[in-house]
């Protein structure tokens, strides 16, 4: 496992958009709307589009710790919002 900063926990208002992003290790949420969201198969979120930059320069990948168990890492791209993919989302971008 490479040092990826690692999400705890994201919580989604569908209806709203709002989102907060929860990083293990920091004690307060990252806030912020979701200009765009895809959830897989499973219910998982797959793919998000923030009207914000959440991710460092140097950040490629978040990794991912929820529901107590390890998941699929998050590719994170974007130069003036943030945006977030994995599974077949990510399958589908390339």
């Amino acid at each position: 496992m490479t040092n990826n900063r690692v999400i705890k926990k994201i919580s989604l208002n569908e209806e709203s958009r709002d989102i907060t992003i929860q990083f293990r290790g920091s004690s307060h949420a990252i806030e912020a709307k979701a200009l765009d969201f895809k959830k897989g198969e499973t219910g998982s979120i797959d793919y998000l589009l923030l009207d914000r930059i959440i991710h460092k320069a140097n950040e490629v990948a978040f990794d991912c710790y929820l529901n107590d168990q390890w998941q699929e890492a998050f590719g994170v791209n974007g130069c003036y919002v943030s945006e977030l993919v994995r599974g077949t989302c990510a399958d589908q971008s390339n």
